[in-house]
């Protein structure tokens, strides 16, 4: 092949952003989805202010803003106890970042705009219904068995491939890769409903910290639907939980109030990370690479750094800029940044929100957001450090730690 080719499998928001990079670059691009279509039931939908000149560079900021909920009043952590709001919002960004703002909408409605993105590029091709079942490679490539919907196989062969096929990543368990870490032992329930929260006093972004109602609750988009995300035992029954999703907003609402609930998802949730994000001409990203519980949106977050950092790596590797040993880098940057940033402030966040503090223990862990929204100037160093979760370049030549990358050549 003239031109390296790579294989993304996974059409999530992170393989499809990760091909829509490297198609722009003029890759030959092809995408593996076991499922039919994209999954639009309730995931991840807060894109952060940080992640959006990258996303902007892409292509597909424009229509995001058109398609979602453009959120300027940002960070707003209610303390019930307290009866304090802690608030940072986005406008204090203006005049030091050039998209003052985040941007919410479902992951599915994203991956349905990188998908009309990717539809006009001819070296992109896309299967649906497809699942990989074994893996091999050679110093040149790598070759993927895949069977479809009607049992039939063959062999696809790329240069390189990325794995962001999630939580249960088939390419992670194919280069003999474990997902290394906890289960909590709570399960969630993403709920999407039409109701006006802002009679209540919500803002578009909120961490509900109640002592028996908490709850993360967001604007999804600008016809009115929201995300209520709740908590509740793992050892209760799946079965019944849209009865208990029912007796939770009569609670929260009142016994009178009017909703619709669209959707909901229950789900476990994990702090994990692959024992490998690098297995010679194949790598991972999102949530292939690591798990994390979802409050503070920074799950997806660190998913797209993932595709930043390694968009980099291979404009370098592909243009012969860098060598293979940028993969390398690649898998140690984000395993620090899992280990020392995403997983750490996600279970702080998690534990202030649902944890069922004292007030005691619950004024402590919230001290620095406290601090950080104290002033305007506090305000915009809060919301900057999110940015924190971005690898730095790894163009850098600076040498590999041994051992901290997680990669098998």
């Amino acid at each position: 092949m003239d031109t390296e080719s790579v294989c993304v499998v996974g059409a999530g928001p992170v393989g499809l952003v990760m091909a829509l990079a490297l198609a722009r670059d003029g890759v030959p691009v092809t995408v593996i989805e076991t499922e039919a279509e994209p999954n639009m039931s309730p995931r991840a939908m807060v894109y952060l202010n940080s992640l959006l000149p990258d996303l902007d560079g892409y292509g597909i900021l424009e229509d995001m803003k058109q398609r979602g909920h453009v959120d300027h009043e940002g960070f707003n952590m209610h303390l019930v106890r307290t009866g304090e709001v802690l608030s940072a919002p986005n406008t204090v960004l203006e005049g030091h970042h050039p998209t003052p703002f985040n941007i919410h909408m479902g992951q599915g409605e994203l991956c349905n705009i990188v998908l009309e993105h990717l539809a006009r590029m001819p070296h992109v091709t896309i299967h649906w219904d497809t699942q990989v079942t074994s893996l091999e490679q050679d110093a040149h490539g790598v070759s993927l068995t895949l069977s479809n919907e009607t049992g039939s196989t063959r062999t696809h062969r790329s240069n390189w491939v990325v794995g962001a096929d999630g939580g249960r990543s088939s390419i992670r368990t194919l280069i003999g890769a474990t997902l290394d870490g906890t289960t909590w032992d709570e399960r969630f329930i993403a709920t999407n409903l039409h109701f006006d929260f802002r009679q209540l006093g919500f803002k578009s972004s909120n961490l509900f910290v109640h002592p028996t109602l908490p709850a993360v609750i967001g604007q999804i988009n600008r016809d009115g639907l929201w995300r209520c995300t709740i908590q509740e035992s793992a050892a209760l029954p799946e079965e019944t939980v849209a009865s208990r999703i029912e007796e939770y907003f009569r609670a929260l609402l009142g016994p009178d109030a009017e909703y619709e609930l669209v959707d909901f998802r229950p789900y476990r949730m994990h702090q994990r990370l692959s024992s490998k994000l690098r297995q010679g001409r194949v790598v991972l990203a999102g949530d292939a690479a690591h798990l994390t519980n979802p409050t503070g949106g920074l799950g997806l977050t660190t998913g797209l750094y993932d595709v930043f950092a390694l968009h980099e790596a291979f404009r370098a590797l592909l243009g012969g800029a860098a060598d293979e040993s940028i993969l390398d880098r690649y898998a140690e940057e984000r395993v620090k940044t899992f280990s020392t940033m995403t997983s750490p402030m996600a279970s702080n966040l998690k534990n202030i929100v649902y944890g069922g503090l004292d007030a005691e223990s619950l004024a402590a862990a919230t001290e620095p957001m406290r601090q950080g929204t104290s002033t305007p100037e506090a305000q915009l160093g809060f919301l900057k450090a999110l940015d924190g979760i971005r690898s730095p370049s790894l163009l850098t030549p600076e040498p590999i730690s041994s051992g901290q990358g997680r990669t098998n050549r």
